[in-house]
C-alpha cells in the first residue's frame, strides 16, 4: 500500500526474513517498529522462537492503525500508538536518557512530502539534517532510540549512502554506530516498488558510545544481486559468483569527501588518492530554464529526439550571434541551444534545438517566478557539454557560441590547455565508472562532476590527446562514425592508463 504518507508497505518473505534475523533478537527485550504499517515486521518478530518481548508499534497513518488494532490488540507485547514518530514526546524521553529500545527495525516512508511549516519545524528538532527526504530522519531517530548495543535493520533507498545532501547523516552513523552490512538491490525486489533514480538497501547496525569503536569497525557492502530469494542466503555467507562484496573501515568512509562511501567493481580505482578535483580546475554549472518550453524552445525538425511537441524554427529567424541582452530586432529570433544527449561524442554534427533569444524573451527569463536565467555568464561561452541524466556511456562534446539548457552540465576549464583534456576524459569508460561511483543514482548533477578527481597529464601526453581530440572532433562533425569511433577508443586507452596510474 502507498498513501499520502510515501509508505511502502513490507510483503516480501525474503526481505522480511533476512532483516528480522539480523535483528540477533533475545528473550525480554524491547523492539521498536517506528512506522509499523500493516505490521508485517511485528508478525515476523513474534514468529521467532523468543519470549517476553515488548513490540512498540508505531504509526501516524489511521488506517494502518485500525489493521494493526485489528491483527494485534488481543496480542499483549504488542503495543500500538497513533503518532508521529519524528515529534513523539515519549520518544523525546527514551532519547534523552541515551535510548531505551534493544532492537529497532522498519521501513520508513521514502520521499514524504513535507509541508512548509513542518519543514520549519523538523529543522528546529533536527538541526543540521536534510528534512525534505523522511527516510533518514527516521534512521537519526532510531538510532537516538536505541540502547548502547542495541541493533536496528532498516530497508530503505540507497541515496544516503552517496549524495551530498546526507552527509550528516552519514557523519552521525559512522561516529555512533557500528554498521555491520548494507545490502543493495533493485527496487523492483520490493513489492509495489519501482524507483527509477537509485537502489533500495538494508542496513543493519549496532549503536555505540565508543566513537573509536565505531571508526574501527568494518561494513560489509553486497550488491549484485539478480534474486530477491538470494538476500536470506547472506545469513549463511552464500554468494553467486555475481555478487560483489566489498569491505570499508568506517574512518575511511568518514575522511571522504562528504563523507561519501565509494566502493567500485574496479579494484585498481581509487578515489581517496586524488587530490584535485574537476571543480578545482574547471567552473561546473547548469544552464537556463526558460519557464515555458513549449513556447521559447524549437527544434531543427520533427526527425529529432522529442520534437514531436515542439515548433519547427524558421531558419531565417536563427542568428548566429546575440548576447545576453538579447536580439534588438523586431519579431522572433532564435539562437542554437544544446539541449538532450547527443548520438555522438566529442561535438554535434547539427543544431537541433534552438531558444528565442529577443529582447522580450530574454525579459520573460529574467522576471518569470519559474524561469531560472541562471549562470547566464556562462552562455555563448567555449565549454564542454555533458547531459545530466545518467547513461551506460557519456557522450560530452564540445560547445561554443550556444546557450546550454539545465538539462546540461556545462564544464568551462580555466586553462585553455586542458580544454581538449578535459572534454577527452569527460568522454573515457573509466571517468564514467568514476562518475557512478560518486553519484550512482540517476543524474549527473554539476555538484558531482565537480568532485571527478583530476589527474593531470604529462606535457607529451597531453599533446597527443590534443591532436587527437582535433581529429575527433572534425570525423564528428563530417559524421564520419567509423573513424571517429576508431580515434575514440585510442584516447579512452589513452585515458585509463594515465588514469589507472593516478589513482593507484
Amino acid at each position: 500500500m502507498k498513501n499520502l504518507y510515501c509508505a511502502y508497505y513490507t510483503n516480501s518473505e525474503p526481505i522480511n526474513k533476512y532483516m528480522v534475523k539480523m535483528l540477533h533478537l533475545n528473550d525480554g527485550e524491547k523492539v521498536l517498529e517506528p512506522s509499523a504499517g500493516e505490521g508485517v515486521f511485528v508478525e515476523s518478530v513474534l514468529s521467532e522462537d523468543v519470549t517476553d518481548l515488548q513490540i512498540d508499534a508505531l504509526d501516524i497513518n489511521k488506517t494502518a492503525i485500525n489493521i494493526l488494532y485489528k491483527k494485534f490488540d488481543d496480542v499483549g507485547v504488542v503495543n500500538i500508538k497513533e503518532t508521529n514518530t519524528l515529534f513523539d514526546e515519549q520518544l523525546d524521553i527514551y532519547a534523552m536518557v541515551g535510548g531505551y529500545y534493544d532492537k529497532v527495525i522498519g521501513n520508513p516512508p521514502y520521499g514524504a512530502w513535507q509541508d512548509y511549516s513542518k519543514r520549519k519545524d523538523l529543522k528546529k528538532k533536527y538541526p543540521g539534517y536534510y528534512v525534505k527526504e523522511s527516510y533518514t530522519l527516521f534512521l537519526l531517530r532510531s538510532l537516538t532510540l536505541l540502547k548502547d548495543g542495541g541493533r536496528l535493520s532498516f530497508i530503505i533507498p540507497d541515496t544516503f549512502l552517496y549524495l551530498n545532501l546526507h552527509k550528516e547523516i552519514r557523519r552521525t552513523l559512522l561516529q555512533n554506530s557500528c554498521i555491520e552490512e548494507i545490502l543493495i538491490f533493485p527496487s523492483k525486489f520490493f513489492p509495489g516498488v519501482s524507483f527509477g533514480y537509485s537502489n533500495l538497501s538494508i542496513i543493519t547496525l549496532m549503536k555505540t558510545s565508543s566513537e573509536e569503536k565505531a571508526l574501527n569497525n568494518k561494513i560489509r557492502i553486497i550488491k549484485g544481486f539478480k534474486d530477491v530469494n538470494e538476500l536470506p542466503d547472506v545469513l549463511e555467507n552464500k554468494f553467486s559468483d555475481y555478487i560483489h562484496v566489498y569491505i570499508l573501515r568506517q574512518s575511511e568512509i568518514l575522511a571522504n569527501q562528504n563523507s561519501r562511501f565509494l566502493f567500485s567493481d574496479n579494484p585498481d580505482i581509487n578515489l581517496t588518492r586524488a587530490t584535485v578535483h574537476l571543480g578545482d580546475i574547471a567552473d561546473v554549472v547548469t544552464g537556463l530554464y526558460t519557464g515555458d518550453n513549449k513556447r521559447f524552445i524549437a527544434s531543427r525538425d520533427k526527425s529529432v529526439k522529442g520534437a514531436k511537441n515542439y515548433s519547427i524554427v524558421d531558419p531565417n529567424e536563427i542568428s548566429e550571434k546575440a548576447d545576453l541582452t538579447g536580439i534588438q530586432e523586431p519579431n522572433k529570433h532564435y539562437v542554437p541551444y544544446i539541449k538532450s544527449a547527443s548520438s555522438i561524442r566529442y561535438a554535434r554534427p547539427t543544431d537541433d534545438w534552438f531558444v528565442q533569444w529577443d529582447k522580450d524573451a530574454i525579459d520573460f527569463y529574467i522576471k518569470n517566478k519559474k524561469s531560472r536565467f541562471q549562470n547566464s555568464g556562462f552562455y555563448f561561452k567555449k565549454g564542454i557539454a555533458i547531459p545530466m541524466v545518467k547513461a551506460s556511456k557519456l557522450r560530452a562534446t564540445y560547445m561554443n557560441n550556444r546557450v546550454f539548457d539545465q538539462s546540461i552540465v556545462g564544464v568551462f576549464p580555466r586553462e585553455e590547455k586542458y580544454f581538449f583534456y578535459i572534454l577527452t576524459i569527460m568522454n573515457s569508460d573509466i571517468v564514467c565508472d568514476i562518475i557512478h561511483m560518486i553519484n550512482p543514482t540517476a543524474n549527473n548533477s554539476s555538484n558531482y562532476v565537480k568532485q571527478i578527481p583530476f589527474v593531470k597529464p604529462s606535457d607529451k601526453e597531453l599533446l597527443e590527446i590534443n591532436q587527437l581530440v582535433e581529429q575527433a572532433i572534425n570525423y564528428a562533425e563530417s559524421q564520419n562514425g567509423t573513424a571517429l569511433d576508431s580515434v575514440s577508443s585510442q584516447l579512452n586507452e589513452i585515458i585509463n592508463d594515465i588514469y589507472m596510474k593516478g589513482l593507484n
